[in-house]
């Protein structure tokens, strides 16, 4: 998930946090990969018996991004909101055409023999519109070709549904204030969108915590060690009790994790470690590209009709995890960057 450049200073254990989150997304999809190559299905009910915390490890990730979007976008106060869209478009598109590029050349050489080219301009559309609809076709024929970069798009449509709610939540916010907004929000989703979708309600949820833990650390204070332990309580409460991420009734578990992070929680330093905050930097990049990581290698496996035991297997993926960090460092500082730099100008194109 993308790191917004509005507020005004580095929260360093901030950017350390989002590698981990990353990092448990690509662990989650790890052992989904493992399952399509081994004939399974992606989301194999079974696997979450065999491997809970790990199943886990994914929907957390996801919830803790979303807090933090909410956290940095609380306070938005844009003098346009053209150029708040301009900055945002910057800072998605790049990877997000990167890794759809990816899955398109990689699905064109799977399907080379078999190519279906029916309605493929308008399913290169979905798969080019930024996230924005969340809907990824099939690619030449290929079933379920959304999973050749882990499905990971389906997250940006949320990001982009708060993004575009923000010129009207940011007026709301300026009459009844960030707490009064963010708590009639949880009410709303608790008590009326949960009854229609429980996932829904979760989701947006999660943003209106975020917000929460924007203004909380204003009217409260907790010494910072209570903080981390808290962080670790919950996060072990999270991925080895609750049988769910997406369950309305943890709310205020996720709601005490994020506040206590937000408090200045670093879980003892270890997410202000420069190398940690660096890969935090990369975190977008791993997110939508190591999907693509996990399923070519799985393929090339395959392809090469390659036997591997559980201790070779392991070796060879956690070589392919660090290639994917190194690369996705250099993404961050080559694509990524550069970008973002590009949506801080003022376009020629907006009036004043």
């Amino acid at each position: 998930m993308d790191k917004s450049n509005q507020t005004q200073s580095r929260v360093e254990h901030l950017d350390g946090l989002r590698f981990f989150l990353a990092l448990c997304v690509a662990m989650h999809h790890y052992v989904y990969c493992f399952a399509i190559f081994h004939g399974q299905q992606w989301g194999d009910e079974a696997y979450n018996v065999s491997y809970p915390v790990i199943m886990k490890m994914g929907g957390f990730g996801v919830a803790v991004f979303f807090m933090i979007s909410g956290y940095l976008f609380s306070c938005a106060r844009p003098i346009s909101w053209l150029q708040f869209y301009q900055k945002r478009f910057c800072r998605i598109a790049p990877i997000f055409y990167l890794s759809s590029i990816c899955c398109v050349i990689f699905a064109f050489w799977i399907q080379k023999n078999n190519l279906n080219t029916d309605h493929l301009l308008i399913n290169l559309y979905y798969w080019l519109d930024v996230g924005i609809t969340g809907d990824k076709p099939p690619l030449f024929g290929l079933d379920n070709s959304h999973l050749l970069n882990a499905g990971v798009a389906w997250t940006l449509f949320w990001e982009w549904g708060f993004y575009f709610s923000l010129p009207v939540l940011c007026i709301l916010r300026d009459k009844i204030g960030i707490l009064s907004l963010s708590m009639a929000v949880l009410f709303i989703c608790v008590y009326f969108v949960s009854l229609y979708n429980q996932n829904y309600a979760v989701f947006i949820s999660y943003f209106a915590i975020g917000a929460l833990g924007r203004k909380l650390p204003e009217k409260i204070q907790i010494p910072k060690y209570i903080c981390n332990i808290g962080i670790i309580l919950t996060v072990l409460f999270m991925l080895t009790v609750a049988d769910r991420v997406y369950n309305i009734v943890y709310l205020p578990v996720m709601a005490l994790l994020f506040i206590f992070i937000t408090m200045g929680g670093d879980v003892f330093g270890l997410l202000r470690q420069r190398g940690f905050v660096r890969l935090g930097d990369a975190s977008y990049s791993i997110y939508l590209l190591h999907g693509l990581a996990w399923y070519g290698m799985n393929k090339y496996i395959a392809v090469h009709n390659l036997v591997l035991n559980r201790t070779q297997y392991t070796l060879v993926s956690t070589a392919v995890m660090f290639v994917l960090l190194v690369i996705c460092t250099l993404t961050y500082q080559y694509i990524e960057k550069p970008f973002i730099a590009l949506g801080r100008r003022k376009s020629p194109w907006l009036k004043e």
